[in-house]
């Protein structure tokens, strides 16, 4: 597997995780439909919890 390596301006900065084979294989059974579903839930949870001011930021960070 290739290793995937960060931009250098973007060192100490975000946050990383693991993620394990097995959980690998068990969304590439999932179907598009699922995928689109669980990315949409995703997208209402973090919109529910940020504040006006870190959308914006995040609008600001994605536009470079």
């Amino acid at each position: 597997m290739d290793k995937i390596i960060p931009k250098a301006e973007n060192a100490d900065k975000g946050f990383h995780y693991t993620v394990s084979d097995e959980q690998i294989a068990a969304y590439a059974k999932w179907t598009i439909e699922e995928k689109l579903n669980w990315l949409t839930e995703m997208s209402m949870f973090i919109q529910s919890v940020q504040t006006p001011e870190e959308r914006e930021r995040m609008k600001i960070a994605k536009n470079g």
